[in-house]
């Protein structure tokens, strides 16, 4: 396992997966919400250059970027957890952004402009569960991932499970 793509329903826990599983590991994360505006040509290009690295741990595949990143990945996890167990998590970190007003990864402190925000977290979870489902399930059968290890992950003991398997290496800490 050399390169990973870890997809997911907005707060199922697909950042913090990847952080711990490269604890475990050793590979080097990338935050997608990282590498610009989404969409634009400079992401598009830092999405091609991370699929042509030999080692990485990328936190979501962009919709547009599905047929450079997936060919690329030796693995990919979906984290496919029933709805009010997404609802909760981004709930509880909705709750701890706006209490501490420290950002997590893409969300942020709103206030009560959080209520209008189309693409705030609680309603992207709210509205993209039932599609991201249909996608971990399109990508399970998908014959051009036949030779990648792919993982459906249903409940987040199973995650927990399976994160404490993985073997540690001597590499330490992150890239």
């Amino acid at each position: 396992m050399q390169r990973v793509v870890i997809i997911g329903c907005a707060g199922s826990g697909k950042s913090t997966l990847a952080r711990r599983l490269a604890a475990r590991t050793g590979l080097p994360v990338v935050e997608r919400d990282a590498l610009g505006t989404l969409g634009s040509a400079e992401y598009l290009a830092a999405i091609a250059e991370m699929a042509a690295r030999p080692r990485w741990i990328l936190d979501a595949a962009p919709y547009y970027a599905n047929d450079v990143v997936y060919p690329a990945a030796d693995t990919v996890v979906v984290l496919d957890y029933r709805k009010p167990v997404v609802l909760w998590r981004v709930l509880r970190r909705t709750l701890r952004v706006e209490l501490t007003r420290r950002p997590a990864g893409a969300h942020r402190p709103q206030g009560l402009a959080a209520f209008r925000d189309q693409g705030h977290p609680v309603r992207w979870a709210w509205t993209s569960h039932a599609s991201r489902h249909r996608e971990g399930l399109s990508l399970m059968d998908s014959p051009g991932l036949a030779g990648t290890r792919l993982l459906r992950l249903t409940r987040p003991v199973q995650t927990r499970r399976w994160l404490r398997r993985m073997p540690r290496t001597d590499a330490g800490a992150p890239e």
